[in-house]
C-alpha cells in the first residue's frame, strides 16, 4: 500500500472536513441494514487534496484527522479518521479489486470488527481491545466465523489476544461439532466431539493444556467404546475397550503411559510383526481362548502398486502386501484346541493335519 503525503495544514474546512466524513460513514450502515449493498472502494474514494482536506499530522506528527491509504494500482486500501495518532470511529478497507474486506469501529472501550470475502459474505466478526496508534489488533471478547452464506460455523473466546473462554464448531447443517474451553491460550476442562446423529463422540478432559482425568469415546450408537483416564498427559491405570453392544473386550493396565499388562476378555486380537504384518490372530471368550486362530509365516513385505481409478480415470496408487503365508491355523474351545489344526509350509503347501479333543491330540 501506499501511504499518502502527510502534510499538516491547521487550515482544513471543517465543513468539508464533516462532508468527507460522511461520504465515509454513510455507506457502513446501510450495509448493515441492507445486506448486498456494502460499500466499495469507488463509492467509499473522497475527493480533496492530500494534506490540505486529509491525511493530516497533528504538532506530535501524529495522524490527526480524516486519513486514506491506497493499494499500489491506486484503488483504495482504507478510509477513518484519527486522532493524535489513535484510530478513531469507523474504518473502513477493501481489497485491491474494490470489494469491502473489513469494517472497525473503534471507541474508547473496544473495536467491533466484521471482515467480508470478496463475494460480500461475512467470513468473521468480533471485538478488539483498543487500538493504539496502528499496531496489530488483540482480539477480545466472542469472535464468530462464518462459511460463504455468512452462516456462524465457528464461535471462539478471547482475552488480550489468547483463546480464553467457551468454544464451539459447528457443520453447515447447524449440527455441533466440538465444544470445549480455552484458559489462556490451553485448552481447559471438559472437550467433547459428536457425531452427526447428534450423540457423543468422544469426551475428554484437560488440564492447562495437557491431557488429565477421565477419557470416554463411544460408538455412533451411544454405547462407550473406550474408557480410561489420563494423569499428567499420560494414561493411567486400566483402559477398558468394549464392544458396539457394550461387550468388555480388553483391558490395558499402564503406569505413567506405559503398558504393563493387557487382559483380553472377548473378541478377536492381532499381534503384528514391525512393520504392521499379521503375525498372530487369536479368538477369546470370557477370558479363554475360544474360537478360530491363525499363525503367520514371517515373510511378504508391502509394495506400491499403480491403479486407475474406475471413476475418474485417474492414475493413482495403493500400498499392497504380498507375499505373506499362513503357517497354522485352527480353533479352541473354552481354553484348549479343539477339532482340526492344520500346518503349511512357507509355500502354502498342507504340511498335516492334527485333530484335538480338549485339548488332546486324537
Amino acid at each position: 500500500m501506499l501511504d499518502l503525503s502527510t502534510i499538516n495544514n491547521s487550515n482544513m474546512n471543517p465543513s468539508t472536513f464533516i462532508c468527507l466524513i460522511a461520504l465515509v460513514i454513510t455507506p457502513f450502515h446501510n450495509a448493515i441494514s441492507q445486506p448486498g449493498s456494502l460499500p466499495t472502494a469507488d463509492t467509499s474514494t473522497v475527493s480533496g487534496v492530500p494534506g490540505e482536506d486529509y491525511n493530516l499530522v497533528n504538532s506530535s506528527e501524529e495522524k490527526d484527522g480524516l486519513w486514506i491509504r491506497v493499494w499500489e494500482n491506486g484503488s483504495l486500501y482504507y478510509t477513518g479518521e484519527f486522532s493524535n495518532g489513535d484510530p478513531v470511529g469507523k474504518f473502513l478497507y477493501f481489497y485491491e479489486s474494490g470489494e469491502l474486506m473489513s469494517s472497525l469501529d473503534h471507541s474508547v472501550t473496544e473495536t467491533a470488527a466484521i471482515h467480508y470475502r470478496r463475494n460480500g459474505s461475512v467470513q468473521a466478526s468480533g471485538y478488539y481491545l483498543p487500538s493504539i496508534s496502528e499496531e496489530t489488533p488483540l482480539k477480545n471478547g466472542s469472535w464468530g466465523f462464518y462459511n460463504d452464506s455468512s452462516q456462524q460455523l465457528r464461535s471462539e473466546s478471547y482475552t488480550s489476544g489468547e483463546l480464553d473462554g467457551a468454544y464451539w464448531v459447528k457443520d453447515k447443517n447447524s449440527r455441533l461439532i466440538e465444544e470445549g474451553f480455552y484458559k489462556m491460550g490451553e485448552r481447559d476442562g471438559a472437550w467433547v466431539t459428536y457425531f452427526d446423529n447428534g450423540s457423543i463422540r468422544q469426551h475428554i478432559n484437560y488440564l492447562e493444556g495437557e491431557l488429565e482425568g477421565e477419557f470416554t469415546s463411544y460408538y455412533s450408537n451411544g454405547v462407550s467404546k473406550i474408557k480410561g483416564e489420563y494423569f499428567e498427559g499420560k494414561e493411567e491405570g486400566s483402559w477398558k475397550t468394549y464392544s458396539e453392544k457394550g461387550e468388555l473386550e480388553l483391558i490395558i493396565k499402564f503406569q505413567f503411559g506405559k503398558k504393563i499388562e493387557e487382559i483380553r476378555i472377548n473378541g478377536v486380537f492381532e499381534d503384528v510383526f514391525a512393520d504392521g504384518r499379521s503375525m498372530s490372530e487369536y479368538t477369546f471368550r470370557h477370558k479363554e481362548l475360544d474360537g478360530p486362530y491363525r499363525i503367520w509365516y514371517d515373510q511378504g513385505e508391502y509394495v506400491i502398486e499403480s491403479f486407475t481409478d474406475s471413476q475418474t480415470g485417474e492414475q493413482l496408487q495403493k500400498r499392497v502386501l504380498i507375499g505373506i503365508q499362513v503357517k497354522e491355523e485352527g480353533a479352541y474351545k473354552n481354553g484348549l484346541l479343539d477339532g482340526p489344526v492344520y500346518h503349511y509350509t512357507k509355500t502354502g503347501q498342507l504340511i498335516r493335519t492334527d485333530n484335538y479333543k480338549g485339548g488332546v491330540i486324537q
